[in-house]
């Protein structure tokens, strides 16, 4: 009886693992910054420092260029995309004699299947930005006097963008060519002359709810499932 028993808790368990997968949810990651990351998020580029303090994420330009576009970037990579349906929430963000914000970007792939250029929306506090790879393209849309934000939002759904700054609705657009993302990240644009710069970014927390489930991470709910 007892071997019957325990081939019935293993069946019941497989069938389990077979069905659990249609109910696993969408994840939300969500950091207040009071710990390195190296394992949640990436610099791409050498032109900055990145550092943790007191509960904020902070960076700056840091390099020996002269008249120069920095265009420097801290991806996301504990979840990879693509993604299709995000919410983004980031609260005290701001900059100072910098621009400071989230990207979101794709990569475009040639016919071999290589990546041939890469695309992306910049958010700022104050505007908004594209660039392509590393070159940065102005924006003639509108601009806003605010530096720093209690709160800013971004919305993305299959290629509709939505941006949000202390609840007033600035953006609401739409690209065709960007139907899912690769790309989250902070993103530091500065310009270097011939004298040291003295910019400031700054966050204190980030919220990206509608990532993808990880097999990992339905690996993870499959057994707190079994437990039960």
């Amino acid at each position: 009886m007892k071997i019957i028993s325990h081939f019935l808790k293993i069946f019941t368990s497989i069938c389990i693992i077979l069905v659990l997968p249609c109910t696993v949810y969408p994840v939300t990651y969500q950091t207040d910054f009071t710990q390195e990351l190296e394992d949640e998020w990436q610099l791409l580029g050498s032109d900055s420092i990145w550092h943790i303090e007191e509960g904020f994420l902070r960076t700056e330009i840091k390099t020996q260029k002269q008249w120069q576009t920095i265009f420097e970037l801290y991806q996301f990579i504990e979840i990879q995309g693509p993604y299709h349906n995000l919410t983004i929430r980031a609260e005290d963000i701001g900059a100072d004699e910098l621009r400071f914000g989230i990207a979101l970007g794709k990569h475009f792939l040639n016919d071999q299947g290589e990546i041939e250029e890469t695309g992306y929306y910049l958010f700022f506090t104050n505007d908004m930005q594209t660039a392509r790879d590393r070159n940065v393209f102005p924006s003639p849309g509108k601009r806003w006097g605010t530096d720093a934000l209690a709160l800013m939002e971004l919305h993305f759904d299959t290629g509709r963008f939505q941006l949000i700054g202390d609840g007033e609705s600035r953006m609401d657009f739409r690209d065709e060519n960007l139907l899912y993302l690769d790309i989250i990240g902070f993103v530091l644009i500065g310009y270097v002359t011939d004298m040291k710069s003295t910019g400031e970014g700054w966050v204190n927390k980030i919220t990206i709810s509608g990532l993808p489930v990880t097999p990992k991470r339905k690996l993870t709910t499959i057994w707190g499932h079994l437990k039960k």
